[in-house]
């Protein structure tokens, strides 16, 4: 039987433990620019243990691409979106309703909660019975929107669903027939049955008709359900149940029977399926701007891994189209990724996006990219740049050696290790020396691993060492088209060229001067 539209089953629900906090590494690959603009727009689901919790077995995973890709049907998605913003709030706002019936104080328990619960109880019906009948017409390819598909179905045809919609109906037919009338005077509210007195309403329409000069803007305001004055409405109803009592009966039968109408596995369905839909929506622009979204291979050993076309997704949703797509490529025994070339090249961003995809993907996600096989990992391990902690009374490159040491500590063959300009605090001599001695603990670990490094030395280091590069313009070397290839390390002090284009150079400086 369906019970999540997240895991294949009840028990792979139940084996993973959902992540609370924000893993270490979102800040080094800028998750959290990426994410926080998802929670803010759905705060009410409560998504981030969601988008927090990596999954760690393949069949999950192609789950979860099952359903986010036929839920990129347009009609589909539409449908979908709909139930679950209005069921999902009902479902918050009958959580208020039972506390209040379940309270022993009249100001809580009254007719105007128990007629919020009718009204909750109709809407949430017609919801349930609407998807119901699209459904019915659809034919679904994944196993989990196939699976909540037969579950709606079945629950729509049955007895108690049948007869619960029957008694919703009935009630509200009967409550549409309740009028009376109430006497406003000198602080005090009398009511009584509608004898037939005229409908003031009509009159006063009738009236000003003739003044009618065409349509007109509606200046009508939609008004908020939270009463106003909730004791003076409370007490007027006790009034008017006095005088339709059997109706008022049948409501307060009706609340003590269906008390817990909603049924749980809708409203789970409902906060799941919002973890697609908002990531959905999250990369509609990039998409419009033409940017490429795959659903990738994943491999559990980092045999021949690549993307195609991969990039940023935190800076695409800045540059959108000028956003510039790079390929990454592993092939056995290749193991580790040594990006080098000029400053402000792009090789940082490169690092990020490779870091990115990986998580992206072992959420069951869509990412960026063509086309891509990616390795399903334990944990990412990050090491970037970090201010200096003058409480610990260590230097910087000190700071670098000890995280450093405990990430490796930590990692395993089926970790994701990306280092982004370490050892930059010592002599070249130095960090050369480290910079093997990091390179002979990594190739020890056998974990991918993606290196930014200002290090030549190191990019050629073995048989699992891929050299990549930052590039610049062929007719310009101060130009950078944040490309980054496959290629040797080329030895080029970029930087006199940037100090040539401004004048800088030891020659120019000392030539101007001698004037």
């Amino acid at each position: 039987m369906f019970y999540s539209v997240l895991f294949p089953d009840s028990a792979a629900f139940s084996r993973q433990a959902q992540q609370e906090n924000e893993p270490e590494c979102f800040k080094d690959l800028n998750l959290g620019q990426v994410f926080e603009p998802i929670f803010k727009a759905n705060k009410d689901f409560g998504l981030e243990s969601l988008f927090y919790t990596p999954l760690q077995n393949t069949q999950v995973i192609a789950y979860r691409q099952d359903v986010m890709r036929e839920l990129e049907n347009d009609e589909l998605r539409g449908m979908v979106a709909k139930f679950a913003k209005t069921v999902w709030s009902l479902g918050r706002r009958m959580d208020l309703t039972r506390k209040a019936l379940a309270s022993g104080r009249d100001g809580d328990n009254n007719y105007l909660a128990k007629g919020r619960m009718l009204d909750y109880a109709q809407r949430y019906c017609h919801a349930v019975s609407t998807l119901s009948g699209q459904l019915a017409g659809m034919t679904l390819r994944s196993e989990g929107l196939r699976g909540f598909s037969e579950y709606i179905l079945s629950l729509c045809s049955s007895q108690r669903y049948k007869e619960f919609y029957s008694r919703v109906e009935r009630l509200r037919g009967d409550f549409s027939a309740v009028e009376y009338c109430m006497l406003i005077k000198n602080g005090t509210i009398r009511v009584r049955k509608r004898e037939g007195q005229p409908d003031l309403s009509e009159q006063i329409i009738k009236t000003f008709e003739k003044f009618r000069q065409g349509d007109v803007k509606d200046y009508r305001q939609n008004l908020p359900e939270e009463s106003y004055a909730a004791h003076v409405e409370a007490a007027v109803l006790n009034m008017v149940a006095g005088l339709y009592r059997d109706t008022f009966a049948d409501l307060n039968d009706f609340c003590k029977e269906y008390i817990r109408f909603d049924d749980e596995t809708l409203f789970r369905f409902a906060r799941e399926v919002q973890f697609y839909l908002s990531w959905l929506d999250y990369i509609r622009p990039l998409r419009a701007a033409g940017l490429p979204f795959q659903y990738p291979e994943i491999s559990e050993t980092p045999d021949d891994l690549y993307n195609r076309e991969g990039f940023d997704i935190a800076l695409a949703a800045f540059l959108l189209e000028k956003t510039v797509k790079n390929d990454f490529m592993l092939k056995k025994p290749e193991q580790i990724i040594v990006v080098t070339g000029p400053n402000q090249g792009g090789k940082t961003t490169f690092a990020r996006a490779f870091g990115q995809t990986h998580y992206l993907a072992s959420l069951g996600l869509c990412v960026p990219g063509r086309e891509a096989k990616l390795y399903l990992f334990d944990h990412i391990f990050t090491h970037f740049s970090r201010e200096e902690d003058i409480s610990t009374l260590n230097g910087k490159l000190q700071d670098d050696l000890v995280r450093l040491r405990d990430l490796l500590s930590g990692a395993s063959e089926k970790s994701i290790i990306i280092i982004n300009e370490i050892f930059t605090s010592t002599t070249v001599n130095d960090a050369v020396t480290l910079g093997r001695y990091m390179m002979d603990a990594l190739t020890a670990l056998k974990a991918p691993a993606v290196i930014v490094t200002f290090l030549d030395e190191i990019a050629n280091y073995g048989a699992n060492t891929v050299s990549m590069m930052s590039m610049v313009e062929k007719d310009d070397l101060t130009q950078r088209t944040f490309k980054i290839v496959r290629k040797p390390p080329d030895g080029l002090a970029f930087a006199i060229y940037i100090a040539g284009k401004h004048g800088l150079t030891y020659e120019l400086l000392s030539r101007r001067l001698k004037k």
